[in-house]
Parts: structure tokens; sequence; C-alpha cells
């Protein structure tokens, strides 16, 4: 590695309303579970798998707000698992694209609320 310089690939979120805007119910149910910070509501979508695999897991979390995102957890794991991938072997096309259908997915889960 360079002595003076580094390579940083990272995801960032952006939205142009931000995370509540976009996703306003799924938003409420992660506040309401506790698992999502009003300090921090920026929450990427790559990171928001990660929230709903705790949630899942987290017997605090009511089955009616399982019963919502779980149809959704194991493509949202699988993609998210790809896009990591991509990343990671700095393949960024691939990850472009992988992004795009984690986002759809997203929507989809939004809707189903």
């Amino acid at each position: 590695m360079s002595k003076y310089m580094q390579i940083d690939i990272r995801l960032l979120p952006y939205y142009e309303k931000g995370f509540k805007g976009h996703f306003p119910k799924l938003a409420k149910a992660m506040e309401n579970s506790g698992y999502l910070d009003p300090d921090r509501p920026e929450l990427s979508l790559y990171s928001a798998v990660d929230v709903l695999r705790r949630m899942n897991l987290d017997p605090q979390v009511p089955s009616s707000v399982k019963e919502r995102f779980r149809p959704f957890l194991d493509n949202l794991s699988s993609l998210k698992e790809t896009a990591r991938e991509a990343l990671l072997s700095r393949r960024l096309n691939d990850l472009d694209r992988v992004l795009y259908r984690l986002e759809d997915e997203f929507e989809e889960l939004e809707k189903s609320y």
C-alpha cells in the first residue's frame, strides 16, 4: 500500500427525501422497534439488510412486524452478499446492477406495508 494514499471505495446512502421519506412505513417499523437511530436516520439499504436480520432474531420485535419483511429477507440477504462480493472484487458495474435490484426489492417491501 502507498505510504501517503489509500484507495477508498464505499457505499454511501443517497436519498433525495431521506430514508424516512422514501421508505416511511419501513422506517416507522424500524423506529418503533428501536432499530432506527433518530440521531442517524440516513440508513443505507445495504446496511438496512443487516438491521432487518437483527430485527428478525429479536424476540422483542412483534411478530406482526417480522411477518411483513420476512418474505423479502432471503432475497435481500442474497442480494447483499452478491453486492459485497462485487464490492470486494472491485467489479463496480456488477455492483451497480445488484444495488439497483436491492433498491427494487426494498421498494416492493415498502409497498407490502
